[in-house]
């Protein structure tokens, strides 16, 4: 939840660490004993907490839901993107 507070990260390698991560620390620490993993477990909760206070402080737009709507949305078809629109192409003022 915290990352998904956040832009996402340009770098596609930086993206699946910070996708991923989260889901290795579940594993790894679900053989700590119980103290570590309520320690991290509300460390990280307190952590949204305050970014989440801190960022409607200064008036910072949190996007939250709109970048996991993006995470599970469709992606963009790169295709229709560059398919010129309804109209005059944009080379057509020639004479």
């Amino acid at each position: 939840v915290q990352m998904k507070m956040n832009p996402e990260p340009p770098d596609p390698i930086q993206k699946m660490m910070f996708t991923w991560m989260p889901v290795f620390f579940t594993f790894l620490l679900g053989s700590f004993p119980a103290g570590l993993v309520i320690y991290w477990t509300w460390n990280n909760l307190l952590s949204v907490l305050q970014q989440g206070y801190i960022m409607r402080k200064f008036g910072v737009k949190i996007e939250l839901f709109d970048n996991i709507k993006a995470m599970f949305g469709k992606k963009p078809d790169p295709a229709a993107a560059a398919a010129p629109t309804a109209g005059k192409p944009a080379n057509s003022n020639k004479k």
